[in-house]
């Protein structure tokens, strides 16, 4: 009976502490570990920024992962953003060497034309090109520049781990 009341307040305090962790990470900017030059405790302006920064991240991981299961048939954790192994140095390696470069470039390229409207070439649904207002950090989500970041990650991916010729 003791085991299970001493196993009872176990399980208790860890879940008590995993929503203490989930709550904490919450509260962090969606580029805290990637950009973020506050360690995710940004407010006003430069968290709406972050959290742009980390939207489009998820969503450019989002494509790389449907580039890897449709060319290579396999999934990364590491590149999609889902491993759960604390400290993982394939997360490190590939955040650092891949993703933040290019989100750092992207978002400087943003910066300097701040106030100018920038505008994207895309290909419609029937083949003619047409002309889009890049949102990229002032709107929804760009899906121009997700589908850019993604080509440029998924090429970095495979300079970096694809088969050396």
């Amino acid at each position: 009976m003791r085991v299970a009341t001493v196993a009872a307040a176990l399980a208790l305090a860890l879940s008590v502490a995993v929503a203490q962790d989930r709550q904490e990470k919450k509260e962090c900017c969606g580029a805290v570990g990637l950009l973020c030059p506050k360690d995710g405790k940004c407010e006003g302006t430069c968290r709406e920024i972050c959290d742009k920064v980390g939207e489009t991240l998820k969503a450019v991981r989002a494509k790389v992962i449907e580039k890897m299961k449709k060319e290579c048939n396999c999934e990364c954790p590491c590149t999609a953003g889902t491993c759960s192994t604390d400290g993982c140095d394939s997360c490190e390696t590939v955040k650092a060497k891949v993703f933040a470069p290019l989100m750092k470039e992207k978002v400087n390229a943003r910066f300097k034309d701040w106030k100018k409207e920038i505008k994207h070439d895309v290909k419609g649904d029937d083949g003619k090109s047409k002309s889009v207002t890049c949102t990229f950090l002032k709107g929804d989500l760009c899906k121009a520049c997700v589908d850019d970041l993604a080509d440029a990650s998924w090429k970095k991916l495979s300079e970096l781990f694809g088969e050396k010729k």
